[in-house]
């Protein structure tokens, strides 16, 4: 009997740690950046066109409950025609483009078990940035050629500083999405499925620079 009896539990603990392993690294699988394909962002007030990329990158898991760090990146284009008589100083039509960059921090951790296929995410409302580089606003139309600098540069800065209220919301809405990625698979190491708000996404894993 404690010979069998030793046998049995030796059996169970050599496939317990091949269960556990094989569970582990498939956990791993998904670490790392991830970046998504460009949809429409919708919300931006004002916008004739605007669109995101989110990126999601999963530090591997820190804990036994698979849960880990993430970070959410997301780079922003909107577009936006300007007709004769706006706020701005321009006697024209016009098109501004506006490239913003925005991210937001947390936690994720399976929903049921560390070996779960859907992650809940923790995002910290505090750490969401939006950045609007003044290089990347773009004013179409030779109009603004006949502007003197500093009326440009005025022109420059109020729509940076309207841009990044707008975005802000508007990205604020597109992460909270986020909190629930279900059905996570990847596929030949490179290529993540997952659903996002009743919405299949497909992620390209970023090569390491």
């Amino acid at each position: 009997m404690n010979l069998y009896s030793a046998s049995f539990f030796g059996a169970l603990t050599v496939l317990g740690a091949i269960v556990l392993s094989t569970s582990c690294s498939r956990m791993q699988d998904y670490a790392g950046a991830w970046q998504g394909l460009p949809v429409r962002l919708e919300g931006v007030s004002g916008a004739s066109d605007a669109s995101s990329v989110v990126t999601i990158d999963f530090a591997p898991s820190d804990s036994k409950n698979g849960s880990g760090d993430v970070m959410l990146l997301a780079t922003v284009d909107v577009s936006q025609a300007v007709e004769s008589g706006s706020p701005f100083v321009v006697d024209q039509a016009y098109q501004v483009d506006v490239a913003a960059t925005a991210s937001i921090s947390g936690r994720y951790v399976p929903e049921d078990d560390a070996y779960d296929d859907d992650l809940l995410l923790s995002l910290d409302a505090s750490t969401l940035k939006v950045n609007i580089d003044p290089a990347g606003v773009t004013f179409s139309q030779n109009v603004l050629t006949g502007l003197q600098q500093p009326a440009l540069d005025s022109l420059t800065a109020q729509t940076v500083e309207a841009w990044r209220v707008r975005v802000t919301s508007a990205i604020r809405e597109e992460f909270s999405k986020y909190q629930k990625i279900e059905d996570v698979k990847v596929h030949h190491a490179d290529m993540m499925s997952c659903e996002i708000a009743d919405r299949d996404y497909t992620f390209r894993r970023m090569a390491i620079r």
